[in-house]
């Protein structure tokens, strides 16, 4: 198209700092010169990246500002006689006046879009999102915004079915991006049939790795609408160095990753536990917040650590940046949790773009995402002297930090710098948007009139 793209990006939450994959196609975009608007169900943390306020994104943000009950509970509105309880809360809601404050958003959509408001209703359509009202309160929020838009890209799949009527009622191709839980732990948790509506619905599909287009195959997806197009990062922004261990110096071990049980952390702890009895001159970073903070705290202090663990929470920017400037080694310790898996670990280019040799457990995507034995290596999943091993390996033989580091970073730069691969997506956009044009051109077929003669 020989003109900027309107896009409209579909999100859970808005910014969130863990999905800086997200924040950099956005920005790359608006780079481009396309014109992004972002709408998100609920406002993300206090901790933001620079980009955020940089690109003023926030401006470019519309929240659905739905009631608590709506999301993130997403509790159903039956049977009316009935009361809703919201976690955390000292009193319940009627469910009866819960249905009267919807009733003037129920009006205002059917005035404006009686179909599609009895269908974002139907719970064989949505399903709980039916059920609690959800798509309701989103639908209401949409047909006050402008039409116009080119494309519409959703991030995860069940943003993908929270937003689908969008292609209907602004009348412009759909895409969806999976990730890593949306085609695992969704799946696992509501059935393999959670997206038939959605991929019948949407125009494209991206996955982001070769491990993440067969296990979303296997649910369903039409192979014509599916391309693989990973999430990237500038390389200009992770300036490579040889990782070098100085005379007497403390060799310095990173991980990056939520406090969440898939990214195995405490494996992590165990095998520095080990390693700490031979190489004493050791640290380990782990950047992240999350659900499990307090437990690998109490681990840390159990196996006489605190002063080789840290556990560094989230940070964005430069501190985020300065860890991975000044550590020597990259752990990324990730476990399968009843089938649940990484579909891409980001942050582990992010790593060897920098330089940084990298251990990595066989799971996932992650085998693909580097380079074995070149610019790192893999051990088996809850492996701790596997873990230990290898770390052991790598601490004694710091002459070969460089040449992982070199082999690392050129494999990043060519397949996952992020300017390449926005203009890949931009690409898909322009594919997605004739195709959606020219089917509107069909006209249906229709029988000739009857010859009467």
């Amino acid at each position: 198209m020989d003109r900027p793209l309107r896009i409209a990006v579909f999100v859970g939450s808005f910014p969130v700092v863990s999905e800086t994959f997200i924040l950099r196609q956005i920005t790359g975009l608006c780079d481009l010169r396309h014109e992004v608007d972002i709408y998100a169900d609920t406002r993300g943390g206090s901790l933001a990246h620079p980009e955020v306020q940089n690109y003023r994104l926030l401006e470019r943000t519309t929240f659905m500002d739905m009631p608590p009950e709506v999301v993130p509970w997403e509790m159903p509105i039956l049977p009316i006689t009935g009361r809703t309880w919201i976690p955390g809360e000292t009193r319940s809601r009627s469910n009866l006046g819960r249905a009267a404050r919807a009733l003037p958003v129920f009006l205002k959509c059917l005035a404006k879009h009686p179909r599609l408001t009895i269908n974002v209703l139907r719970p064989d359509e949505y399903g709980f999102q039916a059920d609690s009202l959800s798509v309701l309160y989103r639908l209401h929020r949409l047909i006050k915004k402008p039409q116009g838009y080119d494309v519409l890209h959703a991030h995860f799949g069940p943003n993908g079915n929270s937003f689908r009527f969008a292609r209907e009622l602004w009348k412009a191709p759909l895409v969806v991006s999976f990730h890593g839980y949306d085609f695992t732990t969704v799946p696992r948790k509501q059935g393999a049939g959670v997206y038939q509506k959605l991929f019948q619905t949407a125009d494209v599909i991206t996955v982001n790795s070769e491990f993440s287009r067969s296990r979303i195959l296997n649910l369903g997806v039409p192979v014509s609408k599916l391309h693989k197009l990973p999430v990237g990062l500038n390389p200009e922004l992770f300036p490579y160095r040889d990782r070098i261990l100085k005379p007497g110096e403390t060799v310095r071990i990173l991980s990056i990753g939520r406090l969440v049980s898939i990214k195995g952390h405490e494996f992590a702890i165990e095998a520095i536990a080990k390693l700490r009895q031979q190489h004493p001159n050791i640290h380990y970073s782990i950047v992240g917040e999350g659900p499990q903070g307090q437990s690998l705290g109490q681990l840390i202090k159990e196996r006489n650590l605190s002063d080789h663990v840290t556990l560094c929470g989230a940070l964005t920017g430069p501190a985020f940046k300065k860890m991975i400037d000044d550590a020597h080694l990259f752990l990324m310790p990730s476990v399968s949790i009843q089938g649940d898996a990484e579909g891409q670990g980001l942050v582990m280019q992010e790593a060897q773009c920098a330089g940084l040799p990298v251990i990595a457990t066989n799971h996932g995507a992650l085998p693909e995402g580097m380079l074995p034995e070149r610019s790192g290596f893999l051990v088996p999943e809850r492996d701790i002297q596997s873990l230990c091993d290898r770390l052991g390996y790598l601490v004694e033989h710091p002459a070969i930090w460089p040449t992982l580091g070199r082999a690392g970073r050129e494999f990043v730069a060519g397949l996952y710098d992020i300017r390449e691969l926005n203009l890949e997506l931009v690409a898909l956009y322009e594919q997605a948007v004739m195709k959606y044009n020219d089917s509107k051109d069909v006209k249906p077929f229709q029988l000739p009139p009857p010859n009467c003669a």
